[in-house]
Order: structure tokens, then sequence, then C-alpha cells
């Protein structure tokens, strides 16, 4: 039997906001969006869409920038708290000039 408490996937969550929160004459203008604003191809939004490969940070950061401007709700919670960007170390590289 399916545990049916599990959370969603992030695609699952994605997938859900684009079919039930967009009005289906929309769809392909949001979705053309969405590919602009997180700066890939049509081709790596739609593996993000169905769960191909994980979207980073920085995509699901653009992408609630277009859900709070449609809809006024981010789907993507940010689990990075008071941390550090990705990409940043923390340490430093070697002594100032």
């Amino acid at each position: 039997m399916e545990d049916s408490n599990k959370p969603l996937t992030d695609s699952e969550k994605l997938r859900n906001w684009l079919d039930f929160s967009v009005p289906r004459g929309e769809y392909n203008n949001i979705k053309a969006r969405l590919v602009s604003e997180c700066l890939v191809s049509v081709f790596t939004f739609n593996n993000w869409l169905y769960g191909k490969c994980r979207i980073p940070n920085a995509g699901k950061r653009d992408i609630n920038r277009v859900t709070m401007e449609i809809t006024g709700t981010e789907i993507f919670t940010n689990s990075q708290t008071g941390g550090q960007s990705e990409g940043v170390s923390g340490l430093s590289s070697g002594e100032a000039i």
C-alpha cells in the first residue's frame, strides 16, 4: 500500500502549480516565461518539470519570483535560512592584498 502522506517532490510542486493555478489559455506563455526567467533551455525545464533532474536553488528562486507575481504564492520554501548561498565556501582563499 502506498503512503499517501509523503511530501511532494519539487517537480510535483511545480507541475501542480502549473496544472491547477495557471489558466489553461496562459499555460504555454507562463511556461515560456519560467524558462526565460530561469535562463535554461526548454529541454532542461522539462527535465525539472517531470523529475528527470533536480531543480537547483537558483531555479527555485526564479520560479518563486514568477509564482509570487502571478498567483501570490511561493511553491518552494527556502531551506537555507541565514546560511550561505550555493557555491560559497565561507573560507578565505588567502591573504588580503
